[in-house]
């Protein structure tokens, strides 16, 4: 089972990469994309979703892109999850059954209401300055690096 869609985990890795930038520094999409393996005009419109939520910004023109609106530090993993799937992932029966709750609970449902409630509270909990300072230059340079 996937937990996050492809666009939180392009969101996230974008995120983590701007996060390794010095601050208010404009990328742009093409550039996240390209160590992403992710074509620019889809991750274009994954980054749009996290402007309204205040988490990225963007500036136009030669030297335009998106930056970081606030400090890694004030930005969780939930609140880019949030911003691009939604709380679907939190609301929902394990197994997807309809009308799964309280009242007619299916076999998962006391287990996955706690479990779940704990990696909401994990993923608030863990915040872009936590997962910048977790991931080493090496892996960084693997993986992300667009400079």
């Amino acid at each position: 089972m996937k937990l996050l869609s492809q666009g939180s985990q392009y969101a996230i890795s974008a995120v983590i990469a701007l996060a390794k930038q010095p601050e208010g520094t404009t990328v742009s999409a093409a550039d996240l994309a390209r160590p992403l393996n992710c074509p620019a005009a889809y991750l274009s419109q994954i980054l749009s979703k996290l402007k309204p939520s205040g988490i990225l910004k963007s500036r136009r023109g030669l030297n335009g892109g998106v930056y970081l609106a606030r400090k890694p530090h004030e930005i969780s993993m939930m609140d880019v999850i949030e911003a691009i799937d939604g709380t679907d992932f939190f609301e929902r029966c394990f197994l997807g059954i309809e009308g799964c709750g309280k009242i007619e609970p299916c076999p998962f449902h006391t287990f996955w209401s706690k479990e779940r409630k704990k990696i909401q509270q994990w993923l608030s909990d863990t915040t872009f300055d936590n997962i910048e300072k977790a991931v080493s230059d090496a892996w960084f340079d693997l993986r992300l690096q667009f400079a």
